[in-house]
């Protein structure tokens, strides 16, 4: 601006000196500066947590495998698929428990084995975000809802099993964080909606092959999980370092599934 001045740094601060007939003209363009260029708040930094230790996905393939089994051999002569399949008509007339049994259950070993293969991958992703605990919570709470809305779009004799929706629930859940997290950097829109893109994309290529695939279950799961990862990111903090919230959302997932088990032998 055509004034001579000298900047000195003074401990933190940078001292600008001008001539004393310059001070107010160089007090207005500092001004005027700052209101054409507004500060942005500092970037958040998100610390990249280790991959989860393999009691995780080990608790995972127990539970299934356990399901699978108990199923097949009609242990305790209970009969866990009738008992335990989502059956929308049943559901709607207040066995509630089938949204979270079904996820449990499965009709064969390749289905299971994928839902084992993809299950892992993703509960082990979401994990690295919110912590093993509230992952599996988040993702039995979504799967569940999934199962719900399926109930109240199909035929009440609709019958479906299987961990998939919960799965499916998963990406949408991991998608809609990873979204959440990308607005407190400067990336473009369309680069912001890119873990939802890639979401979509992974629900495209795995949730739309197979012959006995059940696609609305898996479409209404990721917007389940959509839905939920939403609802966690307006508090979304560091959830990893946090092992009371993990142990108690742990808790809270186990006592679900037990719960409904319980509710579903009972009846």
């Amino acid at each position: 601006m055509g004034m001579e001045s000298l900047i000195a740094q003074e401990g933190k601060f940078a001292i600008l000196y001008v001539a004393e007939e310059d001070a107010a003209r160089a007090n207005a363009e500092l001004a005027t500066y700052d209101s054409e260029n507004p500060q942005r708040p500092p970037e958040r930094e998100w610390l990249r947590p280790p991959l989860p230790r393999a009691e995780v996905a080990m608790v995972y393939w127990v539970v299934l495998l356990f399901f699978f089994a108990a199923a097949r051999h009609q242990a305790f002569s209970f009969d866990w698929l009738g008992a335990g399949a989502a059956q929308g008509g049943l559901m709607l007339k207040g066995e509630w428990w089938r949204a979270v049994t079904a996820l449990c259950l499965h009709t064969s070993g390749a289905h299971l084995l994928g839902n084992l293969a993809f299950g892992t991958v993703f509960l082990m992703l979401l994990s690295q975000v919110t912590g093993a605990g509230l992952a599996t919570l988040a993702m039995i709470t979504a799967g569940a809802a999934g199962n719900v809305l399926s109930a109240l779009v199909r035929s009440p004799e609709y019958t479906s099993i299987g961990a998939s929706t919960a799965i499916f629930a998963g990406i949408g859940l991991l998608a809609a964080l990873q979204l959440a997290r990308r607005r407190h950097f400067e990336f473009s829109v369309l680069r912001n909606w890119t873990p939802v893109a890639g979401g979509l994309a992974l629900l495209a290529f795995l949730g739309f092959s197979g012959e006995n695939t059940d696609v609305l279950a898996h479409v209404l799961g990721f917007a389940s999980g959509l839905a939920a990862g939403l609802l966690l990111a307006r508090w979304d903090r560091d959830w990893t370092v946090d092992r009371g919230l993990q142990r108690t959302c742990a808790a809270t997932a186990g006592a679900v599934v037990v719960s409904a088990w319980v509710a579903a032998a009972m009846a």
